[in-house]
């Protein structure tokens, strides 16, 4: 983890602030929750803000916070479907944008990035009622809480409109290690890293 942390921190120092090109982004995204974390959570919408620099025509270097929260449980995958489920991650990231096809007003590029975060999970308490709605067993609530790296690649495409303004539609998938474990009795399965498809738009500022 030290080590995560360490990249992510020379990245954002190595910025070149007094020369380079600076560029800010706000995009919104579309996650779409993977594997055994599918099993948990539903989709749902979050965002986030870069602040990064153009490095010549093609490649961006982006650094940010990151948070996300979810709480949109996946019924369709729940056995007890008024189960509390939620997760909330915090963290700090590095993102590298390199041009891989540059048109006059199109830029199709890929995307790496890596991260650090600290989350907090959580499986509400629960009271397994019989047919009638006697209690016939109880399970108290777990909370979980650690460090994790994360990375993500990807690739998408910038419109651009204007001289130093543009539209960027990407796509990723991020996985950010981390493990809440199964209950049975809660027919609950483990999820081992949290890992999800997410689908980026936004505006892209350069100064």
């Amino acid at each position: 983890m030290k080590k995560i942390f360490i990249i992510i921190a020379l990245t954002l120092i190595s910025l070149d602030y007094s020369h380079a090109q600076l560029t800010v982004a706000g995009e919104g995204i579309y996650i779409i929750p993977v594997g055994g974390f599918s099993g948990w959570f539903d989709k749902h919408y979050s965002g986030t803000i870069y602040l990064g620099q153009v490095r010549g025509r093609s490649s961006f270097l982006f650094g940010g916070i990151e948070f996300y929260k979810f709480y949109k449980e996946n019924k369709d995958k729940l056995y007890y479907k008024d189960l509390n489920l939620e997760l909330k991650i915090y963290g700090v990231g590095a993102e590298y944008r390199h041009s891989l096809i540059d048109f006059y007003f199109v830029n199709l590029y890929g995307v790496l990035g890596t991260g650090l975060y600290r989350w907090f999970g959580l499986r509400g308490e629960y009271s397994i009622k019989d047919s009638v709605g006697n209690v016939i067993d109880y399970v108290a609530e777990r909370r979980y809480q650690d460090w994790g790296a994360g990375f993500w690649g990807g690739g998408g495409v910038e419109f651009k409109i204007i001289k130093n303004l543009s539209l960027n539609l990407n796509a990723r998938y991020k996985i950010i290690v981390g493990e809440m474990w199964q209950t049975l009795i809660l027919r609950l399965e483990q999820t081992s890293g949290f890992q999800w498809l997410g689908i980026q738009t936004g505006l892209q500022v350069k100064f």
